[in-house]
Protein backbone atom coordinates (compact mmCIF):
# COMPACT_ATOMS: atom_id res chain seq x y z
CA UNK A 1 0.00 0.00 0.00
CA UNK A 2 1.61 3.18 -1.24
CA UNK A 3 1.92 5.84 1.96
CA UNK A 4 1.22 9.56 1.36
CA UNK A 5 2.49 12.11 3.51
CA UNK A 6 1.66 15.93 3.46
CA UNK A 7 3.66 18.28 5.05
CA UNK A 8 1.34 21.49 5.27
CA UNK A 9 -2.49 20.53 6.12
CA UNK A 10 -3.89 23.86 4.01
CA UNK A 11 -7.03 24.21 1.76
CA UNK A 12 -4.87 22.37 -1.37
CA UNK A 13 -3.86 19.63 0.50
CA UNK A 14 -7.22 19.15 2.31
CA UNK A 15 -8.73 19.31 -1.50
CA UNK A 16 -6.49 16.40 -3.02
CA UNK A 17 -6.91 14.44 0.09
CA UNK A 18 -10.26 14.12 -0.44
CA UNK A 19 -10.28 13.82 -3.96
CA UNK A 20 -7.77 10.70 -3.59
CA UNK A 21 -10.71 9.78 -1.52
CA UNK A 22 -13.32 9.64 -4.16
CA UNK A 23 -10.91 7.66 -6.49
CA UNK A 24 -8.84 4.96 -5.36
CA UNK A 25 -8.92 6.11 -1.63
CA UNK A 26 -8.58 2.85 -0.08
CA UNK A 27 -5.63 2.22 -1.76
CA UNK A 28 -3.26 4.61 0.08
CA UNK A 29 -2.14 5.41 3.48
CA UNK A 30 -2.29 8.87 4.30
CA UNK A 31 -0.63 10.90 6.98
CA UNK A 32 -0.99 14.58 7.55
CA UNK A 33 1.05 17.11 9.41
CA UNK A 34 -0.77 18.64 12.43
CA UNK A 35 -1.43 22.28 10.97
CA UNK A 36 -3.65 23.33 9.81
CA UNK A 37 -5.28 21.51 12.74
CA UNK A 38 -8.78 22.00 11.96
CA UNK A 39 -8.51 20.65 8.54
CA UNK A 40 -6.01 17.70 9.79
CA UNK A 41 -8.52 16.75 12.76
CA UNK A 42 -11.70 16.82 10.51
CA UNK A 43 -9.61 14.86 7.35
CA UNK A 44 -8.77 12.05 10.11
CA UNK A 45 -12.62 11.53 11.73
CA UNK A 46 -13.62 11.65 7.75
CA UNK A 47 -11.59 8.86 6.65
CA UNK A 48 -10.18 5.49 8.15
CA UNK A 49 -7.42 5.46 6.34
CA UNK A 50 -6.07 9.18 7.19
CA UNK A 51 -3.97 10.03 10.47
CA UNK A 52 -3.47 13.20 11.52
CA UNK A 53 0.46 12.92 13.20
CA UNK A 54 2.18 14.68 15.59
CA UNK A 55 4.66 16.59 13.76
CA UNK A 56 5.94 16.99 10.13
CA UNK A 57 8.73 14.60 11.35
CA UNK A 58 6.72 11.98 11.48
CA UNK A 59 5.01 12.86 8.41
CA UNK A 60 7.92 12.20 6.50
CA UNK A 61 9.19 9.31 8.10
CA UNK A 62 6.15 7.30 7.45
CA UNK A 63 5.49 8.25 3.47
CA UNK A 64 7.01 6.90 0.13
CA UNK A 65 5.74 10.12 -1.36
CA UNK A 66 5.89 13.18 0.72
CA UNK A 67 3.38 16.46 -0.83
CA UNK A 68 5.12 19.87 0.50
CA UNK A 69 1.72 22.23 0.90
CA UNK A 70 4.18 24.74 3.23
CA UNK A 71 4.20 28.69 2.20
CA UNK A 72 7.49 30.08 0.37
CA UNK A 73 8.42 31.46 3.54
CA UNK A 74 8.66 28.22 5.45
CA UNK A 75 10.85 26.55 2.78
CA UNK A 76 13.77 26.10 4.97
CA UNK A 77 11.93 24.14 7.49
CA UNK A 78 12.11 21.51 5.21
CA UNK A 79 16.06 21.06 5.42
CA UNK A 80 15.39 19.92 8.83
CA UNK A 81 12.89 17.03 8.15
CA UNK A 82 14.35 13.41 7.70
CA UNK A 83 13.93 12.61 3.49
CA UNK A 84 15.42 9.71 2.00
CA UNK A 85 16.78 9.12 -1.38
CA UNK A 86 14.23 6.78 -2.08
CA UNK A 87 11.84 8.71 -1.11
CA UNK A 88 9.26 11.22 -3.90
CA UNK A 89 8.63 14.30 -3.01
CA UNK A 90 5.82 16.14 -4.62
CA UNK A 91 5.83 20.13 -4.32
CA UNK A 92 2.47 22.29 -4.23
CA UNK A 93 4.68 25.72 -3.91
CA UNK A 94 3.79 27.23 -7.77
CA UNK A 95 6.71 30.26 -6.44
CA UNK A 96 10.11 27.35 -6.14
CA UNK A 97 11.59 25.62 -8.50
CA UNK A 98 12.94 22.20 -8.58
CA UNK A 99 16.47 23.30 -8.18
CA UNK A 100 15.60 24.70 -4.93
CA UNK A 101 13.15 22.16 -3.71
CA UNK A 102 16.46 19.79 -4.70
CA UNK A 103 18.40 21.73 -1.82
CA UNK A 104 16.12 21.56 0.89
CA UNK A 105 15.24 17.85 0.57
CA UNK A 106 18.06 15.93 -0.11
CA UNK A 107 18.96 13.79 -0.09
CA UNK A 108 15.60 12.96 -2.05
CA UNK A 109 16.36 13.36 -5.82
CA UNK A 110 13.31 12.52 -7.01
CA UNK A 111 11.45 15.58 -7.39
CA UNK A 112 8.06 16.77 -9.22
CA UNK A 113 6.26 19.92 -9.32
CA UNK A 114 2.84 19.69 -9.56
CA UNK A 115 0.31 22.56 -9.14
CA UNK A 116 -3.43 21.31 -8.57
CA UNK A 117 -6.42 23.64 -7.96
CA UNK A 118 -9.18 23.84 -5.57
CA UNK A 119 -11.65 22.03 -7.87
CA UNK A 120 -9.74 19.23 -7.52
CA UNK A 121 -11.77 18.17 -5.03
CA UNK A 122 -14.39 17.42 -7.20
CA UNK A 123 -11.82 15.70 -9.91
CA UNK A 124 -12.52 19.02 -12.03
CA UNK A 125 -9.88 21.28 -13.18
CA UNK A 126 -5.94 21.45 -14.86
CA UNK A 127 -3.31 19.52 -12.82
CA UNK A 128 0.39 20.80 -13.64
CA UNK A 129 3.25 18.00 -13.38
CA UNK A 130 6.99 18.09 -14.58
CA UNK A 131 8.69 16.51 -14.89
CA UNK A 132 6.71 13.05 -15.78
CA UNK A 133 6.94 10.46 -13.13
CA UNK A 134 4.89 6.97 -13.28
CA UNK A 135 3.48 7.26 -9.61
CA UNK A 136 2.80 10.62 -9.45
CA UNK A 137 1.00 10.66 -12.70
CA UNK A 138 -1.15 7.22 -11.64
CA UNK A 139 -1.99 9.57 -8.37
CA UNK A 140 -3.35 12.41 -10.20
CA UNK A 141 -4.30 11.17 -13.66
CA UNK A 142 -7.76 10.55 -12.34
CA UNK A 143 -8.26 14.15 -10.19
CA UNK A 144 -8.77 16.55 -13.52
CA UNK A 145 -6.89 17.05 -16.39
CA UNK A 146 -3.45 16.40 -16.00
CA UNK A 147 -1.13 18.95 -18.13
CA UNK A 148 2.92 17.65 -17.86
CA UNK A 149 4.94 19.61 -19.16
CA UNK A 150 8.52 18.95 -20.53
CA UNK A 151 10.33 22.51 -19.98
CA UNK A 152 9.97 23.73 -16.45
CA UNK A 153 10.41 27.64 -18.04
CA UNK A 154 6.66 26.58 -19.15
CA UNK A 155 5.48 25.45 -16.46
CA UNK A 156 6.31 29.01 -14.63
CA UNK A 157 4.90 30.93 -17.44
CA UNK A 158 1.30 28.77 -17.74
CA UNK A 159 0.45 29.39 -13.50
CA UNK A 160 0.10 32.98 -14.38
CA UNK A 161 -3.39 32.18 -15.86
CA UNK A 162 -4.38 30.62 -12.26
CA UNK A 163 -3.71 34.25 -11.05
CA UNK A 164 -7.10 34.94 -13.04
CA UNK A 165 -9.30 32.08 -10.49
CA UNK A 166 -10.84 34.96 -8.59
CA UNK A 167 -11.53 37.78 -10.86
CA UNK A 168 -13.36 34.83 -12.53
CA UNK A 169 -15.72 34.83 -9.52
CA UNK A 170 -15.98 38.18 -9.55
CA UNK A 171 -17.16 37.80 -12.97
CA UNK A 172 -19.84 35.43 -12.34
CA UNK A 173 -20.58 37.62 -8.91
CA UNK A 174 -21.33 40.82 -11.09
CA UNK A 175 -23.63 39.22 -13.66
CA UNK A 176 -25.53 37.52 -10.33
CA UNK A 177 -25.76 41.45 -9.01
CA UNK A 178 -26.74 42.38 -12.05
CA UNK A 179 -29.81 39.90 -12.02
CA UNK A 180 -30.47 40.54 -8.81
CA UNK A 181 -31.29 43.85 -9.01
CA UNK A 182 -33.50 42.74 -11.96
CA UNK A 183 -35.47 41.69 -9.42
CA UNK A 184 -34.24 37.25 -10.21
CA UNK A 185 -34.42 35.82 -6.69
CA UNK A 186 -30.74 35.57 -5.42
CA UNK A 187 -30.74 31.17 -5.58
CA UNK A 188 -31.79 30.85 -9.16
CA UNK A 189 -29.39 33.95 -10.58
CA UNK A 190 -26.44 32.39 -8.79
CA UNK A 191 -27.24 28.76 -10.03
CA UNK A 192 -28.00 29.95 -13.38
CA UNK A 193 -24.67 31.99 -13.75
CA UNK A 194 -22.53 29.15 -12.15
CA UNK A 195 -23.91 26.45 -13.77
CA UNK A 196 -23.86 28.90 -17.23
CA UNK A 197 -20.17 28.61 -16.64
CA UNK A 198 -19.89 25.28 -16.81
CA UNK A 199 -21.42 23.95 -18.94
CA UNK A 200 -19.18 26.61 -21.45
CA UNK A 201 -16.21 24.83 -19.69
CA UNK A 202 -17.66 21.61 -20.72
CA UNK A 203 -18.08 23.07 -24.53
CA UNK A 204 -14.53 24.62 -24.46
CA UNK A 205 -13.05 20.87 -23.11
CA UNK A 206 -14.79 18.85 -25.25
CA UNK A 207 -14.11 21.12 -28.45
CA UNK A 208 -10.05 20.97 -27.31
CA UNK A 209 -10.26 16.73 -26.81
CA UNK A 210 -11.04 16.78 -30.35
CA UNK A 211 -8.31 19.33 -31.57
CA UNK A 212 -10.44 21.74 -32.50
CA UNK A 213 -9.95 25.74 -31.57
CA UNK A 214 -12.82 27.05 -29.82
CA UNK A 215 -14.48 29.83 -31.87
CA UNK A 216 -16.52 33.14 -30.54
CA UNK A 217 -18.51 33.60 -33.65
CA UNK A 218 -19.92 29.87 -33.41
CA UNK A 219 -21.68 31.22 -30.31
CA UNK A 220 -23.69 34.11 -31.32
CA UNK A 221 -25.77 35.01 -34.06
CA UNK A 222 -25.69 37.90 -36.19
CA UNK A 223 -27.05 40.77 -34.40
CA UNK A 224 -28.14 39.05 -31.42
CA UNK A 225 -27.12 39.20 -27.86
CA UNK A 226 -23.86 37.58 -27.57
CA UNK A 227 -22.50 39.99 -30.21
CA UNK A 228 -24.07 42.37 -29.17
CA UNK A 229 -21.94 41.94 -25.96
CA UNK A 230 -18.44 40.87 -27.54
CA UNK A 231 -18.66 43.91 -29.48
CA UNK A 232 -19.33 46.14 -26.86
CA UNK A 233 -16.47 44.45 -24.36
CA UNK A 234 -14.03 44.73 -27.83
CA UNK A 235 -14.58 48.22 -28.68
CA UNK A 236 -14.41 49.25 -24.60
CA UNK A 237 -10.57 47.29 -24.70
CA UNK A 238 -12.18 45.40 -21.74
CA UNK A 239 -9.86 41.73 -23.59
CA UNK A 240 -7.42 44.35 -23.87
CA UNK A 241 -7.43 45.28 -20.23
CA UNK A 242 -7.32 41.12 -19.39
CA UNK A 243 -4.15 40.83 -21.18
CA UNK A 244 -2.86 43.61 -19.37
CA UNK A 245 -3.98 42.39 -15.94
CA UNK A 246 -2.35 38.60 -16.74
CA UNK A 247 0.97 40.80 -17.53
CA UNK A 248 0.51 42.88 -13.79
CA UNK A 249 0.22 39.34 -12.30
CA UNK A 250 3.46 37.89 -13.97
CA UNK A 251 5.57 41.16 -13.05
CA UNK A 252 3.94 40.49 -9.49
CA UNK A 253 4.93 36.71 -9.53
CA UNK A 254 8.55 37.69 -10.66
CA UNK A 255 9.12 40.01 -7.90
CA UNK A 256 7.80 37.91 -5.57
CA UNK A 257 10.31 35.17 -6.64
CA UNK A 258 13.11 37.63 -6.16
CA UNK A 259 11.96 38.76 -2.69
CA UNK A 260 12.00 35.07 -1.93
Amino acid sequence: MLRLGFVGTGALSEAVVRGLQDGKGEEYEIYLSPRSEERSRALSIAYDNVVREESNEAVVEKSDVVFLGVLPRQLSVLSTLPFRSNQIVVSFLAGAPLDIIREQVKPATRIIRVIPLPSIRYKRGPILMTPDDPIVRDLFTSLGDLVVLDDEKDFAAITIASGMMSSHFELQNTIIRWLEARKVPSPSASLYVRSFFDGLSEIGLATERLGEAVQPKEYETPGGLNETGRAHLKTSGWFEQLTSGLDVVENHSRGLAKRD
